[in-house]
């Protein structure tokens, strides 16, 4: 995982935290701060989880060994990446 930017991710969560909050029929109310804190703590923690299912993944595809040689290993690492979001309920 890139180093994440904890700026852009703050910005970001305001942005949102605004939509959320914004028209007539807003989803949700509240302090906006509050809100943007939140999204914050959703979208670090979204990012903590896929960093984790991509170290299994690569672990995984490691201890397979040399039962992988001559397979697309790019391929191989996308389909257990897949299968191990799909066991979380995770989307990638």
């Amino acid at each position: 995982m890139a180093a994440v930017d904890q700026d852009g991710i703050r910005r970001l969560a305001a942005l949102v935290a605004r939509h959320l909050l914004s028209g007539k029929e807003a989803p949700v109310s509240g302090d906006p701060s509050v809100l943007a804190a939140a999204v914050a703590t959703a979208i670090v923690a979204n990012f903590k989880t896929e960093a984790e299912i991509e170290r299994q993944a690569r672990k995984k595809l490691e201890s397979l060994g040399r039962e992988t040689d001559g397979m697309d290993h790019v391929k191989l690492l996308q389909g257990i990446r897949q299968h191990l979001a799909k066991e979380r309920g995770f989307v990638l």
